[in-house]
């Protein structure tokens, strides 16, 4: 039987904290949320098992620096490059020698903004990847990056680090843009990608990857081109061939996908460098993927609780427990 000590040095230290933050946050309501981050460290089988390292925003002023002679094992959950790089780079610097694993490693965090992410996955067979300019708001440096980045119009307007369907808007062209750009903040444009192929309505896909591991969340469809997750209680009631395309999908997993985007999303786990990570996309009526984004700041709840979509609910989160848990088991890799 191993001793205590030899228990203790298989421990998770789960790494939290923003840039905003500054000292010692404590726990509150048995959660951690952090700007910039992900609700996945909840799919833990047993959450007591974990430890805490908190990386603040001012943590190279700090006096006195976590002890990790207990930890095996470190899971960043500061996972969005754009909100918190004074985090993900003073982790960088602190683990650098660290002996155990590291999930997500902060260096390949910081390398998954969606323009690095969209340059990186160019070029897979069976996906569509739209191109993206990052550019400060003001016209000449727009001009400069959407040539440089081969942007078309229309295009997807919205500010580094937001999530959850947040769009400045849908522009139709460079005068649209250019009237709502601020000089002191940095832009995103993306190429708008109409993946109805003739069909009246939208659709939104995600897939999770644990490690090897894939697991399917869900396929939303909408009248709006945002696909986002309040369109399921929003739109979907009304559309049962749907609810049974996504019931099935899910239970099918991965194989249940077109060959061309099932290959695309195995590529696109190759080329990643991330241990774990969501990528959202739609289907083109080709069977091939168009991705919206591939990143780790995708989070897994909340799930239905509508009597509808309860495939979606219990049995996906019973799916995803054993594969997040092999994941950061002490010798998972």
């Amino acid at each position: 039987m191993p001793s205590p000590t030899q228990i203790e040095r298989t421990r998770v230290a789960y790494l939290f904290g923003n840039d905003a933050q500054s000292g010692i946050v404590r726990k509150s309501g048995g959660d951690i949320v952090n700007r910039g981050s992900t609700d996945l460290w909840r799919l833990r089988s047993n959450p007591a098992d974990f430890v805490r390292l908190h990386i603040p925003g001012n943590f190279n002023r700090a006096r006195v620096r976590p002890r990790l002679d207990n930890v095996a094992t470190i899971l960043n959950l500061v996972t969005d490059p754009e909100l918190n790089p004074k985090v993900l780079e003073a982790a960088d610097r602190f683990l650098r020698g660290f002996p155990g694993r590291i999930i997500n490693t902060p260096a390949a965090v910081l390398a998954s903004g969606r323009d690095r992410v969209s340059r990186l996955l160019a070029g897979i067979e069976g996906l569509i990847v739209p191109p993206v300019a990052r550019f400060k708001g003001r016209p000449h440096l727009a001009q400069a990056a959407i040539e440089r980045a081969g942007v078309t119009f229309p295009a997807i307007l919205r500010l580094p680090g937001s999530h959850n369907g947040e769009v400045v808007g849908l522009m139709s062209g460079p005068e649209e843009m250019e009237r709502q750009l601020d000089p002191a903040k940095t832009y995103l444009l993306t190429s708008f990608i109409d993946a109805r192929g003739g069909e009246p309505l939208y659709n939104k896909l995600r897939l999770y990857w644990f490690g090897p591991e894939p697991l399917m969340r869900h396929r939303l469809v909408s009248d709006r081109w945002n696909v986002h997750g309040p369109d399921r209680e929003r739109f979907m009631p009304s559309q049962p061939q749907w609810i049974e395309t996504e019931r099935d999908l899910l239970a099918r997993g991965i194989e249940g996908l077109p060959e061309p985007a099932r290959s695309a999303m195995r590529a696109i786990r190759v080329r990643m460098p991330l241990d774990y990570f969501g990528i959202d996309f739609a289907l083109l009526p080709d069977g091939r993927a168009l991705l919206f984004e591939a990143n780790a700041t995708m989070n897994f709840y909340p799930l239905s609780t509508n009597p509808l979509f309860d495939y979606t609910g219990l049995p996906v989160e019973a799916a995803a427990r054993p594969l997040f848990d092999r994941l950061i088991a002490a010798d998972g890799r």
